[in-house]
């Protein structure tokens, strides 16, 4: 009996090892995750308790307070606390309503009609109307605006105003992704009480106080910016949605990711908006009080090609540098794990869009170095390889500041090396990266990450031919002629084969090289709730108007009216997305109206298969003490 006892219990012990054991390896990195992030649509606001201030510790200066002018990133992280869209977007990328509470789109697929929320007043007490809707769009197609070719404002026809709070937008070929990038970039609903006076030459004239002290529709009004510091705002007690929970919203600006980080340790803010090394994210969740939520997002790292170079205009060249490049090495070293390897031309988060086959150059750095060879370039004594005229084969490789972009590009400098390419590093503030790069062009390579999503048709406005991000010069008449013919078919199946027949041009002259596909994390106290999933600039809920603080002063509960069901006159076909934090295997959406796309929340600390293999324990011990109490019956 006492034999039968201690190999009982051997096998037990044993058994609760391995179940552990499997829990953790089936969670992966997403075991030190402590919280999911809501999902699905916004429920309407609570405030348990009112009063206090939010620090987000965030990475720069604005560079005005016009959102819809320019590329501005540290503009994106504030905007949506100052301004509203007509539509935005949940933390599953579905639009949603904001300024327009219902909207209908004509069958013949060119016409939207939107009819805005009524009793809006901007910070100044201006009624909000659907004049300030028409301006707004009017603006960003005479000025160019950042989202002149995501709307293929080409094509916008007319904007016609029946009443105050009625807008029709028409195209003149049918547009699917337009309702879609309406809840995007640059896109915020401007004043045209305040932009509107003929003394101003344009909406970025110095003389326009809203650059400097903007007026808004949304939950919180600017009250001081002191550059290089700060920018505060209070509570808006006129927000239609009702009034935010907390007092006032801090951005403490901290550019560089390293000093970001210390402040947020050391207590000097509640949100940390500076995307901290990777390796740091182990001992930022361990912190007391701290809470970090992670999940893959349709964001990536990639590298341009310089076209105008007359090196880099060779398609050899850019086939020998994209062989050379080990991407897995740049996911576990660079992003220590969290990231995967970039296997496509485009996102494969946005999986009904995304081609399998257009794939890139895989790793081998001996095709690598047979194509500098057919090229002509030898290797000189030192290893590194020489142009005929005698001068080193060197490449500047131009990245902004930023810790995961640094270990990217030193990674690349050390590949490159091994096919003889000498590589200079050059790191500049995000603001003078995007005057060289995107801007001036002057580079030759360039390291950056950004959005492709919620549709393919953004393809355009990163890689088409003119588009103002499209920094590597890329025009091939076949690839814009069917990115442009994409974004105006309404068919969904015929849209697909459009965008797959792109890819398979980028992937065959390679532009761009895409590097790594990313994961996004929030971190924030535990004493501040009711976050929703927040990235900076793309959702529109980043403007934490439902964030209350738990030391705050406790109120009886109140609620908004529901948000309006959206109303559309479109069918719309959609197939569910679904993304984990240990797999990009994803499904999508084809909609004439909208992409949809829903993400499952990130893992919680291994609470299931813990709860699994001690229920399995249970059970065995259960079975096995009643075969031993039997046995001994007998």
């Amino acid at each position: 009996m006492n034999r039968l006892v201690k190999i009982f219990s051997l096998f037990l012990t044993l058994f609760i090892m391995l179940s552990l054991a499997f829990a953790v390896t089936s969670w992966g990195v997403a075991k030190i995750y402590a919280q999911t992030p809501p999902q699905g649509p916004l429920s309407p606001i609570t405030c348990p308790k009112t009063g206090g201030t939010l620090i987000i510790i965030h990475w720069g200066d604005p560079k005005s307070f016009n959102p819809d002018s320019q590329v501005d990133d540290a503009l994106y992280g504030m905007a949506p606390a100052i301004f509203n869209k007509l539509v935005t977007l949940d933390v599953n990328y579905n639009v949603i309503p904001d300024l327009a509470e219902s909207w209908e789109v004509a069958p013949n697929g060119s016409t939207f009609i939107f009819h805005l929320v009524r009793n809006v007043t901007w910070h100044d007490g201006y009624p909000f109307t659907s004049a300030d809707v028409k301006w707004t769009f009017e603006a960003i197609k005479r000025y160019k605006g950042i989202a002149y070719s995501l709307l293929n404002m080409d094509n916008l026809v007319s904007i016609d105003t029946p009443d105050n709070y009625t807008v029709i937008f028409r195209y003149s070929k049918p547009f699917p992704p337009f309702i879609s990038f309406l809840a995007w970039y640059g896109t915020f609903i401007l004043p045209e009480h305040i932009y509107n006076k003929t003394i101003y030459k344009d909406w970025m004239d110095p003389s326009i106080p809203a650059l400097t002290k903007p007026v808004g529709t949304g939950p919180f009004r600017f009250v001081e910016y002191v550059k290089g510091d700060h920018v505060t705002f209070e509570a808006n007690p006129n927000y239609f949605k009702g009034r935010p929970c907390i007092d006032r919203l801090i951005y403490k600006i901290v550019p560089d990711p390293t000093a970001a980080l210390q402040s947020f340790l050391a207590g000097e803010g509640d949100v940390l908006n500076n995307r901290p090394p990777t390796t740091e994210i182990p001992r930022i969740n361990s912190t007391p009080g701290v809470i970090v939520q992670m999940r893959p997002v349709p964001s990536r790292w990639y590298m341009a090609f310089n076209l105008l170079n007359p090196i880099l205009a060779d398609v050899k060249m850019r086939f020998a540098i994209a062989y050379a490049i080990n991407r897995t090495e740049l996911v576990v070293k660079a992003e220590n794990g969290y990231g995967y390897p970039a296997e496509g031309m485009y996102t494969p988060a946005i999986q009904w869009a995304y081609n399998p086959n257009a794939k890139l150059p895989p790793y081998d750095p001996d095709k690598a170095n047979q194509l500098l060879d057919e090229l002509g370039y030898k290797r000189g004594p030192d290893g590194y390889r020489y142009l005929p005229n005698g001068t080193r084969l060197t490449l500047r490789l131009d990245i902004f500041t930023g810790a995961e972009s640094e270990a990217i590009a030193t990674l690349i400098k050390e590949q490159l090396k091994n096919i003889g390419i000498d590589v200079k590093i050059e790191e500049y503030e995000i603001a003078a990266w995007e005057d060289k790069v995107v801007k001036k062009r002057d580079f030759d390579l360039a390291i950056l990450d950004g959005f492709q999503g919620p549709d393919p048709d953004n393809m355009r406005s990163r890689f088409g031919p003119g588009a103002y991000l499209n920094m590597a010069n890329y025009s091939n008449p076949e690839f814009g002629k069917l990115l442009n013919e994409a974004a105006t078919e309404p068919d969904p199946q015929k849209r697909k084969e459009l965008y797959w027949k792109a890819q398979e041009i980028m992937a065959q002259d390679l532009p761009y090289l895409p590097l790594v596909d990313l994961v996004a994390f929030f971190i924030y106290r535990t004493e501040w709730h009711n976050f929703y999933w927040q990235m900076p600039g793309v959702e529109g809920i980043n403007c934490f108007e439902r964030v209350w603080w738990e030391k705050g002063t406790p109120v009886q509960i109140t609620t908004t009216s529901p948000t309006p069901a959206l109303t559309t006159t479109t069918i719309t076909t959609t197939t569910p997305m679904t993304q984990t934090t240990t797999s990009l295997t994803t499904t999508s959406v084809a909609t004439t109206t909208q992409a949809t796309t829903t993400v499952s929340p990130a893992p919680q600390i291994l609470t299931q298969p813990i709860l699994i293999a001690i229920v399995a324990a249970l059970i065995i011990i259960v079975a096995v003490l009643a075969l031993l109490l039997g046995r001994r019956r007998r």
